[in-house]
C-alpha cells in the first residue's frame, strides 16, 4: 500500500498572590528560556489541570518523584517503611518550605491527601487516575515530620504511585485560605520553580526557586508558551523566538538542524495506540473485530514512511525492562483480518463495506494535529488500511490536543469509537498493565475482562518479586490477545533545541524543568 501524507476562559495576568516576584534587569542574566507547548493552560491546580503535566511538574513536588533516568527516588519524602501490609511510615525531610516560606512538614502532606480525598468523593479534580492506582484510605500525623499512610489494599509498589503530580504536596494555609477558583492560576508550590504570571497568548512566566531542596536551578527565568501549530513552533526555533520545542515531525529533522537548531533524537517510553472504546458500538464488544483492526494495520510501513524507521513498532503494553522480548506484535495480514470479519458475520456490502444484520461496520474517529508524532497523517493511513478489509471511518475527526485532555477526563467519557492516545511509563509491570484495568484512570477505552482483573490483583498485591516476571509475562500476552487497542508503536521523541540551551531529554519525555534545563548561555 503507498502511504500519502495528509497533509477556558480569558483571564488576566495573575501575579502570585503572596506577594510579586522581582525580575532581575535584562543586563544581569540571560534572556529568558522559552519553551513551547501546544495549548494553554487549563490551570495550575495539580489535582484539577490535566492538559499542562509539564509545567504541574516544574512548580509542585510530590513525596517521591522520577529521575532523569527513571528510578523512582525520594523527594519531599525522606524514605518510606512497610510497618505492616496496610500500614506505610513516610519521614518527611527538614527543612523544606514551600514559595510561600510555608513550612513543608506531616501537616502539609496530611492536608494534601485528605483534600485529594475530599474532592474525589465529590467528583471534582482530575483525580481518577492518581486515586485509581495509590488506593488509599487515609494519612495521618505522627509527628512534625512523620505520617503514616494507611491503604485500603496491599500495594507493593506503593511510592511508583506517589509520582503522580495529581498528589503534589501543598501548603495548607493558602490552599485552605483560597477558594478554587483564586488558586486555579495562582498556585504555590515547592518545586524548582516559582509561578510569576500567566496571560493567555504571552505565556506562563516561572522564576528560579532559590529554596529548592535541590538548590536552585541553573536556568533562572523560564516563558512556556502555548503555540498550536506545529509549523508555527519549528518557524519560532529557526527565528530564535523560542528555544525549546518537544515533537519535531521526523521529516522535518533535517531542515530545522540546517537553520542552525539542534535536533535532539531520544528513545521515548512514550506507547502510542488507537483506543477502542467500549459501550457505544456493539461491534466493538467483539474480540474478533478488535483483533482484525490489528492484522489489518502496516505499522511498519507506517515506520518507514513517517518516521524514517525510528518507531519501534510493538504490543507496547508494558515498557522496558518489564516487557515480554518474546510478545511480537500483530503482523499486517489483511487476510488474516478479513476471515476473522468473515467468521463474526461481517460480509462486504456493494461498496466493500462490511456489513451484519443490516448494519455497516463503521465507526468514528478523532485524532489529535501535532499531539504525537505525525499523528493526524497516521489517522489518515489507517482509515485506508481498515478500508481495504471492508471496515468504514464514517468520520474522521481532528481535535485539538485541549479538547482531547478534556475527552480523556472521567476514563475517556468524551471519547467516539476510536482515538489516538499514548500513555507513560510507570516504571513497573504493575502500573504500566493500569492502561487496562478496569478502575485505572489510564483504561479510557472501559475495556473490562474478568479474567485480566484476577491476573491483575493478584498480581498487584504480591510482594514476592521473583514471582513478578512470570505474572507480568503472562497478564501481556492475555491482553495482547484480546486486542482492547490498535497496537501501534513507541515513538521516538524529537526535541528542538536552540544552541544556546543545554538540555538534557528524559525517557518519559516529560520536562520537570529543574532536571532537564542544564544551562543556558547567550
Amino acid at each position: 500500500m503507498k502511504l500519502t501524507r495528509v497533509v477556558r476562559v480569558s483571564v488576566l495576568a495573575i501575579g502570585l498572590a503572596l506577594g510579586a516576584l522581582a525580575v532581575a534587569p535584562a543586563m544581569a542574566a540571560p534572556r529568558p528560556v522559552v519553551v513551547l507547548d501546544k495549548t494553554e493552560p487549563d490551570g495550575f491546580d495539580p489535582m484539577f489541570a490535566s492538559s499542562n503535566v509539564n509545567i504541574m511538574l516544574s512548580i509542585h513536588e510530590t513525596l517521591f518523584r522520577l529521575d532523569n533516568d527513571g528510578k523512582v527516588v525520594p523527594a519531599v519524602a525522606e524514605s518510606i517503611k512497610q510497618l505492616d501490609p496496610l500500614n506505610w511510615e513516610i519521614k518527611i525531610r527538614p527543612g523544606l518550605v514551600f514559595h510561600n516560606d510555608e513550612p513543608i512538614n506531616a501537616d502539609a502532606v496530611v492536608f494534601t491527601f485528605d483534600r485529594a480525598t475530599k474532592l474525589f468523593a465529590a467528583g471534582q479534580g482530575d483525580l481518577n487516575f492518581a486515586l485509581g492506582a495509590l488506593r488509599y484510605d487515609h494519612m495521618e500525623k505522627v509527628d512534625d515530620l512523620t505520617v503514616k499512610l494507611v491503604m485500603k489494599f496491599p500495594d507493593p509498589i506503593i511510592t511508583s504511585h506517589m509520582v503522580n503530580p495529581e498528589l503534589s504536596i501543598l501548603p495548607p494555609k493558602y490552599y485552605g485560605e483560597h477558594t478554587l477558583e483564586e488558586v486555579a492560576f495562582a498556585p504555590v508550590g515547592a518545586g524548582g520553580y516559582k509561578f510569576v504570571s500567566y496571560k493567555p497568548g504571552e505565556g506562563t512566566v516561572l522564576k528560579a526557586f532559590d529554596k529548592y531542596r535541590l538548590g536552585k536551578p541553573p536556568v533562572d527565568d523560564v516563558i512556556i508558551r502555548a503555540v498550536p501549530e506545529v509549523a508555527t513552533r519549528i518557524n519560532e526555533l529557526k527565528a530564535g523566538t523560542a528555544d525549546l520545542m518537544v515533537g519535531v515531525p521526523a521529516d522535518l529533522k533535517a531542515d530545522l538542524e540546517s537553520s542552525g537548531v539542534n535536533v535532539i533524537v531520544a528513545p521515548s517510553y512514550r506507547r502510542l495506540f488507537i483506543n477502542i472504546k467500549q459501550g457505544r458500538n456493539p461491534a466493538l464488544a467483539d474480540v474478533a473485530v478488535r483483533q482484525a483492526m490489528n492484522y489489518a494495520v502496516n505499522c511498519d510501513e507506517i515506520n518507514e514512511a513517517l518516521f524514517s524507521g525510528m518507531a519501534k513498532c510493538a504490543i507496547d503494553l508494558v515498557n522496558s525492562p518489564n516487557n515480554d522480548p518474546n510478545l511480537q506484535p500483530y503482523p499486517y495480514d489483511p487476510e488474516k483480518a478479513k476471515s476473522l470479519l468473515d467468521a463474526a458475520g461481517w460480509v462486504p456490502g456493494a461498496d466493500g463495506i462490511r456489513e451484519k444484520d443490516g448494519v455497516r461496520l463503521s465507526f468514528d474517529f478523532d485524532t489529535t494535529k501535532g499531539s504525537y508524532l505525525s499523528d493526524a497523517e497516521v489517522a489518515q493511513v489507517m482509515v485506508d488500511y481498515w478500508k481495504e478489509v471492508g471496515i468504514e471511518i464514517k468520520d474522521l475527526r481532528t481535535i485539538s490536543a485541549e479538547v482531547s485532555s478534556q475527552m480523556r477526563a472521567k476514563q475517556g467519557a468524551g471519547f467516539r469509537d476510536l482515538m489516538n492516545s499514548s500513555s507513560g511509563p510507570d516504571y513497573t509491570c504493575q502500573g504500566d498493565l493500569l492502561l487496562v484495568q478496569k478502575d485505572s484512570g489510564s483504561n479510557r477505552m472501559s475495556w473490562s475482562d474478568d479474567k485480566f482483573e484476577a491476573m491483575f490483583k493478584a498480581f498487584s498485591e504480591e510482594f514476592d518479586q521473583a514471582k513478578w516476571p512470570a505474572m507480568c509475562n503472562a497478564a501481556q500476552a492475555y491482553v495482547a490477545e484480546q486486542a482492547p487497542v490498535v497496537w501501534l508503536f513507541t515513538e521516538p521523541t524529537l526535541y528542538g533545541v536552540s544552541k544556546r540551551l543545554d538540555y538534557q531529554p528524559r525517557p518519559d519525555g516529560r520536562f520537570y524543568l529543574n532536571l532537564v534545563l542544564k544551562g543556558v548561555s547567550e
